[in-house]
């Protein structure tokens, strides 16, 4: 967990300008690749010089989402990405068919370099130098959401507050006051509804341009194909759709009319879904100091290595807790493979969902030095099917050792049953936003308009008893508060599948919590370098997301719910 020693570039070749760049791209285009030896040598070389090159951009991105409301740090993003990166994609096209086909690759051993030719194939089949300016602009429109998120905040009670900050609110007993504080986030949304719409078009067009330039008929397609996904379909995507409305809608329907019935109303109404209905908020910290003591302390409890690398990230400065103006919304980990390290970023406002997100932004950061090791730069972007499992998994991993920030084992009970309930309530929420994208990316020609409506009418497919009566434009734009949809379109069908191998996995760590934890360690440590299906294997758990398989875990989940009641 330190800076590493590299072996073919020096400390300080920071890769900032093309020209420091192009020379060593150069360099390795020419070099004569004589045997085996020499190939490994030179994916060596390769991986060190593309970890450079990504954690260089890492923090350019870190500190455009840390003063995201800075013109001139979205400004060096973007100029970094246009003008060093975009230049150096097609001269690393280049070397990836270098590698693959030279006469040696195929004699390297099967066990470690098998994978890395489906990686190469699969994306050098899909390149298309045409599309390299259209990235960058691609690139550059995203950032833009995220400048606009990081401006928004509404007047509440006298006091100016961002709208992460507002979602405090929502669990406010007072029911006026919550709906007061929910129809003023909407209002804001609605203010920049035609400029987040316009956004979303001009990268709707561009997308689709990249689809056509690739031999594509449509983006959804593209998308699907250059996300690696190799081990499902788009249908099978479907078919999980129909899934989730048929097992789990009714078990979402069942737990509002609880809800519903617990805080007397005849409806229950958009404002009503984050209240606590014994009307005392969980509030497991004051500050985010506490926060992360206690996550250390849990991360500690259950592997001495994991806590071990949370403090290492704080003693470095490689995390980011606090919410505040001007800085992004929401939370991320970002990789630094060049130090083999991780960066943590997210909003805490001083909720249950703050451990949470910074213990599942944690899987990842775990994850990120667990792969330390590896020298095949691309087995350490693993698939997010893969990301994801190592974050959702601790995020229930965890509710076994909450007794660290609550003191009252009703309180553990109550965020133990929040966090269940949040499991079941994503996947319907997940379903929509993707069935909603391959919607909008195989009819591009549909308008805002359109698309608002076709959003409404996927909230109705998997509705769960929410009234949403005189809120129809609200129900519409719903879609514009995800930053999925603008920065990482398609990055969403994971959360699900994800989830269903990190409920298996909790079973698997309340049935032997040792061996689970050996699993989940194992799993981390193979980065990419296997299918995921053999990932998911290593965790001890298989890659499913059949119907039977949902239902199994549903109900298991269900079984854990209802534990809590006894």
């Amino acid at each position: 967990m330190k800076e590493k020693v590299r072996k073919y570039f020096p400390q300080d070749f920071k890769i900032e300008k093309w020209d420091e760049l192009k020379k060593v791209l150069q360099e390795m285009l020419e070099t004569e690749i004589m045997s085996t030896d020499n190939l490994i040598g030179f994916i060596d070389k390769y991986g060190e010089l593309s970890d450079i090159l990504e954690e260089v951009g890492a923090w350019k991105q870190i500190r455009m989402t840390q003063f995201a409301d800075d013109p001139k740090l979205a400004k060096e993003q973007t100029d970094f990405y246009e003008f060093v990166v975009a230049p150096a994609t097609p001269y690393f096209f280049e070397l990836d068919k270098k590698i693959f086909e030279n006469e040696f690759f195929r004699e390297l051993p099967r066990e470690k370099y098998g994978h890395l030719g489906k990686i190469l194939h699969n994306e050098i089949e899909i390149f298309r130098e045409e599309n390299i300016p259209l990235l960058v602009k691609e690139n550059e429109l995203a950032n833009k959401y995220g400048e606009i998120c990081s401006q928004l905040t509404v007047e509440f009670e006298g006091k100016e507050k961002t709208l992460d900050e507002m979602s405090l609110v929502l669990k406010d007993k007072n029911r006026e006051k919550r709906e007061k504080a929910w129809r003023l986030v909407q209002n804001k949304m609605l203010e920049k509804k035609e400029e987040f719409e316009k956004l979303f078009d001009d990268l709707k067009a561009l997308r689709g341009q990249i689809a056509k330039n690739a031999g594509f008929d449509n983006y959804r397609d593209f998308a699907h194909q250059s996300s690696g996904r190799f081990d499902y379909t788009p249908e099978d995507l479907y078919k999980f759709h129909n899934s989730v409305e048929t097992v789990v809608l009714s078990v979402l329907k069942k737990i509002n009319q609880e809800r519903k019935e617990k805080l007397g109303v005849e409806t229950l109404r958009p404002w009503d879904m984050s209240v606590d209905l014994e009307g005392n908020t969980l509030k497991p910290f004051k500050d985010t100091r506490e926060l992360l003591a206690g996550s250390i302390n849990i991360l500690k409890k259950m592997d001495q290595d994991f806590a071990d690398i949370i403090i290492f990230m704080s003693e470095n400065k490689l995390l980011d807790l606090d919410n505040r103006k001007g800085k992004s919304p929401g939370g991320y980990s970002c990789s630094l493979n060049e130090t083999g390290a991780d960066f943590i970023f997210m909003n805490a406002i001083g909720v249950q969902n703050d451990v949470q997100t910074l213990l599942h932004e944690s899987g990842h950061a775990l994850h990120a030095f667990a792969m330390d090791r590896e020298n095949i730069s691309k087995y350490k972007n693993p698939p997010m099917e893969v990301n994801e499992l190592a974050s959702m998994s601790m995020e229930l991993f965890i509710l076994d050792y909450l007794g660290e920030f609550y003191s009252d084992k009703n309180d553990i009970k109550k965020a133990k049953k929040e966090q269940f309930e949040d499991v079941l309530f994503a996947f319907p929420a997940i379903m929509v936003g993707d069935a909603f994208q391959h919607w909008i990316y195989l009819n591009p020609e549909k308008n805002a308009e359109e698309r608002d409506g076709e959003f409404a009418k996927l909230k109705d497919r998997f509705a769960t008893g929410v009234d949403w009566s005189g809120l129809e434009k609200e129900r519409e734009i719903g879609w514009l508060g995800v930053l999925h949809f603008f920065e990482v379109p398609f990055y969403y069908i994971e959360y699900a599948i994800a989830q269903l191998g990190a409920i298996a996995l909790y079973k698997h760590f309340k049935e032997n919590p040792e061996r689970a934890i050996c699993d989940y360690k194992k799993f981390m440590a193979l980065g990419y370098s296997k299918s995921v299906p053999e990932i998911y294997a290593a965790a001890g758990i298989k890659f499913d997301f059949s119907k039977e398989y949902l239902r199994e875990m549903i109900d298991f989940m269900v079984g854990e719910l209802e534990k809590l009641d006894e």
